[in-house]
């Protein structure tokens, strides 16, 4: 059963996935891709977020969560190589993926076995968004969005120094700003 401190937590990284809309915008960067995962654990929670910008840069971060607040954020920064470029721009334009629509859900007040996925894709200026609540949410998506999260994973997987970067607003979950819809 899900506590209300991760219940909050969850909706929070609902908000963050809403963000990055104005946020591309604001910042005069277009962000092509967001991916968030939280991985909620018995005393605390990571948050993964990566933000692919045009220009083939990438922002990652790693944080840390208990009741809300950070314990520990690592920011990592980069261009992504030719291959791992290729790659990407080869999934996103997959039709099946292009197509894909996936309806919002509400979260319930109480859930369990929460591992929410959030994925936002930029089509030509206006975003492709994708929520998961769970790993339940995500089977019948699958076979669209496992290659995305593969790539993801081995992005996250490479050797990156840690950046002296500030965290981008894109990828934090905090109770300062609105739901908004788009």
């Amino acid at each position: 059963m899900m506590t209300r401190p991760v219940r909050l937590f969850f909706l929070l990284a609902i908000v963050s996935l809403v963000k990055v809309c104005s946020a591309a915008v604001t910042a005069g960067t277009t962000i092509l891709l967001l991916l968030s995962e939280v991985q909620p654990g018995s005393m605390s929670a990571d948050q993964y977020c990566t933000l692919v910008f045009a220009d083939r840069h990438f922002h990652s971060e790693k944080a840390s969560r208990h009741h809300g607040q950070d314990t520990d954020r690592k920011i990592y920064e980069g261009e992504l190589s030719e291959q791992q470029w290729n790659a990407l721009n080869a999934i996103l334009d997959n039709k099946t993926l292009r197509e894909l629509k996936v309806p919002q859900e509400v979260p319930p007040l109480v859930m369990q076995d929460t591992h929410p996925y959030m994925i936002s894709i930029d089509r030509n200026g206006r975003y492709q968004n994708m929520e998961f609540l769970n790993n339940k949410s995500l089977k019948p998506y699958e076979p669209e969005i496992k290659p995305l999260l593969q790539w993801w994973k081995s992005l996250r997987g490479q050797r990156t120094p840690a950046s002296k970067a500030a965290p981008n607003t894109s990828c934090s979950l905090d109770s300062t700003h609105a739901v908004f819809s788009q």
